[in-house]
């Protein structure tokens, strides 16, 4: 058996250094159900190392004073002071230094995910102002610029990523802020022309940010070469006072993450040195003529396009940290609380037994796992192409950007939208008490709907995948491993003898198989780009603009494409690792939770599936009784489940998903403690006194 293997033991007894025992309460009675070890199942995403990371994260945190949860609101103004406050606190104990990412790239996503669990706006406070600031020099910058690297790195300076505009956010190349080349004083000159032209909503840079990566256009002996970015300076680190020339200030309160500064950036003839522009992919000589390491300029596209994923690839794991809390929390109440019973008096029934619970919550559950795992392993690829980047493999780059991007601009709106409907659901399903503040789950949905809009709005994003998708429709009988190198074309694979099949299944077993599920992908993710690229190249022969075609396809085309092209790698990458799980009762939950991650995406795609022939007659049933049955199945395992996926209590801070499940003693111990609860408001003769003030006024 696989537990007698040594390094399993081995194993197993790290995993109960880290995690002890849990505490025994309401929960008990589905925890013992459960068939799996609940410790073992961590290592489907999580490394000894990651986990040890973590873990060093969370202790120091717990006994720090700084981290310690504030019983009453802050203001917005004391939410970034305390934010500022741990960020240095934390920064300054050098957890995850850039030597120990190199070696191991995997331990970058469990740094987030530590700082996710705890505070959403420390977590992009830390990877804004030191993580994407440094990791965008080294990607696109020289050595020479380096240095500030070693000042990030020493915390003398603070960063913040400048690209988007009050007017202009998704479409890049509307860009209006310019860096205009000076050759005599070997100089770029950065301009705002208007307000419409200020950079917005950066991060970090409302009240802290000292420098800034901003994207402008390169404008040389009157050529605009497009978007290049430039570490420019912003405010004095000494004094934090802005340099002459550059207008900035803080934009305000916002729906969620109020502990970071968000902020604009205006330049007025703003002067900066040539060596500031991170030009390694491109830019201008001493003369002021443009050169580039690439003969093809759409290698130096993808390669530029693989560095700028970095912030759409590290949302997709925001948007699954933000899942993952909502889905314990609710997974955990819904295993306490009872309500109803049978007609003969006996005990209440816990909502977690009810069908309707049941599928509001774990096709979520399943969709955790599935992006959790998908998430681990999509940052590591990133940070691996970023250091490619500093080595200089730029060619091999290339494609990989371009594929990096593609994937991103799929899968963060995916990520996005699948927290926002799984959170809702989780708020939902709580009932009332999901509505209170000290649930957590309001906090969760707001911070997480930020994912839905920056880095590239979601409707808008999408574009960008299927733009790609449809210039390779054409070549699908010439592609090879060099277009795709993170394989996520492989359904294009036979891809015309694919779509003259149809679905042979014939119960419900049969649909609900991983094997099978995953072909019917295959086919919709085909169909769905053979029909849209007709439907383009129809309009166009109709007479319709490209930008009219294109506009024209997009919904129930191109942005299907771009989801189901996103779905289709996700679910394939969740049953190739659950296949490679070493620990069998591990291995059975999880194939589980692959069918029901499948059939809970392929059912909402019933319709093109049905007006594409390739279901007929009572398959559509199948999968929904599969469904069903899948959640049926998966229901005495939840707990055990979320048990997996949950932070330490402290750190989750819910008095619904605490690991005792007494709910109702952490919901009696807020009311009971919450400042004010329990005293005579100030104005209460304004409530005893109101009728005196009524007559007065008559």
């Amino acid at each position: 058996m696989e537990s007698d293997k040594p390094n399993t033991r081995m194993a197993d007894d790290e995993l109960r250094h880290y995690f002890s025992d849990l505490p025994s309460g309401p929960l008990d009675k589905y925890r013992k159900k459960a068939t799996f070890d609940w410790r073992r199942m961590k290592l489907v995403y999580d490394t000894l190392g990651s986990i040890q990371l973590k873990n060093d994260i969370w202790s120091f945190m717990e006994r720090h004073p700084l981290f310690q949860h504030s019983d009453k609101p802050l203001s917005m103004d004391e939410q970034r002071h305390i934010a500022i406050k741990r960020m240095y606190a934390y920064y300054n104990e050098r957890f995850l230094p850039m030597e120990k990412i190199a070696q191991d790239p995997r331990i970058f996503q469990a740094e987030a995910e530590a700082l996710f669990m705890f505070d959403s706006s420390l977590a992009v406070k830390v990877s804004l102002t030191f993580r994407m600031f440094s990791n965008t020099i080294q990607g696109s910058g020289r050595g020479h610029l380096y240095d500030f690297i070693e000042d990030i790195e020493k915390a003398r300076i603070g960063g913040c990523f400048a690209l988007t505009e009050v007017s202009h956010g998704s479409n890049a190349k509307g860009m209006r802020t310019t860096a205009t080349y000076c050759p005599e004083k070997k100089q770029f000159i950065l301009h705002s022309p208007d307000f419409e032209a200020a950079k917005f909503w950066v991060g970090c840079l409302g009240k802290c940010a000292t420098h800034a990566i901003v994207y402008a256009m390169l404008i040389s002996k009157g050529t605009n070469h497009g978007l290049h970015s430039f570490i420019v300076p912003i405010r004095d680190p000494k004094t934090l006072k802005p340099f002459a020339g550059v207008i900035v200030g803080d934009i305000g309160e916002k729906i969620g993450l109020n502990g970071v500064d968000n902020g604009f950036v205006m330049f007025d003839n703003y002067h900066i040195p040539k060596d500031l522009a991170l030009d390694k992919l491109g830019g201008v000589d001493d003369n002021g003529d443009y050169k580039t390491p690439f003969r093809d300029p759409n290698k130096r596209f993808g390669a530029a396009l693989g560095v700028l994923s970095g912030g759409r690839v590290h949302i997709t794991s925001i948007s699954t940290n933000y899942l993952q809390k909502a889905i314990v929390i609710a997974v955990r109440y819904s295993g306490v609380r009872k309500q109803f019973g049978a007609d003969n008096g006996s005990e209440e029934t816990t909502i977690l037994e009810y069908q309707q619970q049941q599928i509001r919550l774990l096709p979520y559950l399943a969709t955790t796992y599935a992006l959790r795992i998908f998430c681990s392993w999509f940052g590591t690829e990133h940070v691996k192409m970023t250091i490619d980047n500093m080595m200089g493999a730029t060619d091999k780059a290339a494609n990989k950007g371009i594929e990096m991007h593609a994937l991103s601009c799929a899968i963060k709106p995916l990520s996005g939208w699948s927290a926002r409907d799984a959170i809702q659901n989780c708020r939902e399903a709580c009932g009332g008490h999901g509505y209170l503040q000290a649930a957590r789950i309001g906090d969760i949905r707001n911070d997480n709907d930020a994912n839905c809009t920056y880095e590239g709005e979601n409707s808008l994003l999408v574009q960008q995948t299927s733009n790609w998708l449809l210039g390779l429709w054409p070549q699908r009988n010439s592609l090879t491993a060099e277009h795709s190198p993170l394989g996520s074309l492989g359904f294009l694979q036979e891809v015309d003898k694919v779509l003259t099949e149809a679905c042979r299944v014939e119960n419900v077993q049969n649909m609900i198989s991983p094997q099978n599920l995953i072909q019917i992908y295959k086919w919709l993710t085909a169909y769905t780009l053979k029909m849209t690229y007709e439907k383009v190249n129809k309009l166009k022969q109709d007479g319709r603009t490209n930008l009219q075609a294109k506009n024209e396809s997009q919904s129930y085309n191109a942005v299907n494409l771009s989801i189901v092209y996103g779905e289709n790698f996700i679910l394939n990458h969740f049953y190739k690792t659950v296949q490679q799980f070493e620990d069998i009762p591990c291995r059975r939950v999880l194939i589980k939770l692959v069918s029901l991650y499948g059939a809970f995406l392929l059912e909402k795609h019933m319709a093109t599936l049905y007006i594409g022939g390739y279901f007929s007659k009572d398959q559509g049933l199948f999968l929904r009784e599969g469904i069903l049955q899948l959640c049926s199945e998966i229901a005495p395992e939840a707990i055990a489940l979320v048990d997996t996926l949950a932070p330490p209590d402290w750190c989750l801070n819910s008095v619904l998903g605490m690991a005792d499940g007494e709910a109702y003693k952490h919901i009696q111990n807020n009311v009971m403690t919450y400042p004010g609860s329990m005293t005579r408001p100030d104005w209460w003769k304004d409530v005893v006194h109101w009728d005196t003030y009524v007559q007065s006024k008559l």
